[in-house]
């Protein structure tokens, strides 16, 4: 075959792509794709040609979206200027509910056609700047202090401290440098105050020694002598100032026995006491008690 009789054949064809997404939520939006005349150089490859090149009419590249009207919704205006040029101030502004169909006037609408929708808010807080603070400082007496006892005479005190009062009320200490533009108050700071009579406290009770009545017997006189405090046995007794718990009594002679009472006996039933005391010498208890004494002796 001849060169002259070779045929070659070259196909044109529209390429589509995927269309863009919605331009418009709602009220009419529009998308777009692209869409390329194109020849086919190899298996898998194909060049961009003029769209006069393709014998068919172009698929539409625009299409239009989202053709149903928009809901109400809110819509808020510029702020105002702040009420305030320093401190805190307000600025307000207008928030109406309109219409939202593109390509048409915006209609207000009652509020309540956007009752579904959270309303921004049409007032807020500004500052432009800190005003500068003037201070009213100030001397401030405070009030009596509680008494400085619970009963009988004490004393009251009160201060006067450098302050300043806030907005809400309250007083804030300052350094006394502070109001030294004010004179300080002279008044008394100090005051007696008397409440009730303090109850009279009974006297410590301490220990001491007390001693039983004296035995009745002859010769020899015995009692008990003990340390207490209130009524009770104690320790805290001074052992000098102890009483003695013996004493000797009927001293005088007893008439001289018998011939026949010479033998040693004792004459009384306390007779046992006598050398315990050591009184055997005694010429009246050595007598008295001659028995007791005896087994005594060496």
């Amino acid at each position: 075959m001849s060169g002259a009789d070779v045929c070659v054949c070259v196909h044109h064809s529209w390429r589509v792509e995927d269309w863009s997404a919605c331009s418009r939520s709602c009220g009419s939006g529009e998308q777009i794709r692209q869409v390329r005349c194109v020849q086919k150089t190899g298996p898998d490859q194909v060049d961009t040609v003029t769209d006069d090149q393709c014998a068919q009419p172009p698929p539409s590249r625009r299409q239009a979206c989202n053709t149903h009207a928009c809901p109400p919704v809110w819509s808020a205006g510029p702020w105002s200027q702040c009420s305030r040029k320093c401190g805190k101030g307000v600025m307000k502004r207008a928030v109406a509910c309109v219409s939202s169909d593109p390509g048409s006037y915006s209609r207000v609408l009652p509020d309540a056609s956007c009752a579904a929708l959270p309303k921004p808010s049409s007032q807020d807080t500004c500052m432009i700047k800190r005003c500068h603070k003037q201070r009213k400082a100030q001397w401030f007496v405070s009030t009596w202090q509680p008494c400085s006892v619970s009963c009988g005479k004490g004393l009251q005190l009160r201060v006067v401290k450098c302050a300043e009062k806030d907005v809400a009320g309250k007083y804030r200490e300052l350094s006394a440098k502070k109001c030294q533009h004010v004179p300080k108050p002279s008044m008394e700071l100090q005051q007696t105050c008397v409440l009730s009579d303090c109850p009279v406290a009974s006297p410590p009770s301490r220990p001491d020694w007390y001693s039983s009545p004296w035995s009745q017997a002859g010769g020899v006189q015995v009692r008990s002598v003990q340390c207490l405090v209130r009524g009770r046995p104690s320790s805290g007794c001074v052992p000098q100032m102890k009483p003695v718990m013996s004493q000797a009594c009927n001293t005088a002679f007893c008439p001289q026995p018998d011939k026949k009472d010479v033998m040693c006996k004792d004459h009384f039933s306390w007779c046992y006491l006598v050398p315990q005391h050591g009184v055997c010498n005694h010429k009246f208890y050595g007598k008295q008690c001659c028995k007791s004494c005896l087994h005594t002796n060496p």
